[in-house]
């Protein structure tokens, strides 16, 4: 028992550990909005319709806005 809430035992203080925070912390979060905004723009100006894709990661995110801007920008 916790002396903030006496009467209340906690089965498992790893329950209220932030998740998202790992993810964002380990890139396998879901991309930022920014990201994805930056991502389409690029897919859009590099005619590549297939390098946005909603449910990426924001390292895969990343990587491939390098890529797009690596072909547009040599």
């Amino acid at each position: 028992m916790t002396d903030i809430h006496p009467g209340i035992a906690t089965a498992n203080p790893d329950a209220f550990h932030d998740n998202e925070r790992e993810d964002y912390l380990s890139g396998e979060g879901h991309m930022s909005s920014a990201q994805a905004a930056e991502l389409l723009f690029l897919a859009q100006q590099a005619e590549e319709p297939d390098a946005y894709m909603d449910d990426l990661t924001r390292v895969e995110a990343e990587h491939r806005i390098k890529l797009l801007k690596r072909k547009l920008h040599g």
